[in-house]
């Protein structure tokens, strides 16, 4: 059985949450779980308040934060960009948003695998995690002999097959690991003992404040 709240707690470890408006390491202005703003109408969208007041934030409010922030230099940590905002997201709001995410990327990855929801745990957010940093269609197209091993099941030909250009090398080796231990529970379907443990997520946890 999918849990969503699993997904979320490792996409929140992984991604880190940053609440203020930064640049990622391409450049493209970003806030929350890695939520794309290409443009400022893609802030106007989003539910910011005003980090003194603790008011929602006007349109010209989110604009301008997206304004001043795109115009910084790429690739600096994220806290290095929130003196050049005042606007945040609550976690309330960065978690309905991460959640309906991952709700869509998972009803696009039943489209493509049938017997998602009976997938080991772990497999199921592997197969997010490539969907999070790929989109659905990156990760089908790009990746046919990963989908060929998930369709026969075979998490160990999976695990040699994720790995991703543009993510860091820790970012591929956990995502290969989910595989890993589904292999190492000696599973192919959803059972106890296979799902993502705390211990096993706060080893993922990433520092990008």
């Amino acid at each position: 059985m999918f849990k969503l709240e699993e997904a979320v707690k490792y996409f929140r470890a992984h991604e880190g949450v940053v609440p203020h408006m930064y640049l990622d390491i391409v450049g493209l202005v970003t806030v929350g779980v890695g939520f794309l703003l290409r443009t400022p109408e893609n802030a106007v969208a989003m539910p910011f308040v005003n980090r003194k007041t603790g008011k929602p934030a006007t349109a010209a409010e989110k604009r301008a934060d997206w304004a001043a922030v795109n115009a910084q230099e790429k690739a600096k940590l994220a806290a290095t960009y929130k003196k050049f905002t005042q606007l945040d997201m609550t976690d309330a709001d960065i978690d309905k948003r991460l959640g309906a995410f991952i709700s869509e990327f998972a009803a696009a990855l039943r489209r493509q695998f049938n017997d998602f929801d009976s997938y080991p745990q772990s497999v199921q957010i592997g197969l997010l995690d490539m969907v999070y940093s790929l989109g659905a269609d990156g990760f089908q197209k790009g990746y046919p002999k990963l989908c060929a091993a998930v369709l026969k099941k075979d998490w160990a030909a999976a695990a040699n097959e994720c790995e991703r250009k543009g993510v860091s090398p820790t970012r591929n080796k956990d995502c290969k690991q989910l595989f890993l231990d589904a292999v190492q529970a000696g599973s192919n379907t959803g059972g106890a003992g296979v799902g993502m443990t705390d211990a096993a997520i706060k080893k993922a946890v990433k520092k990008r404040r």
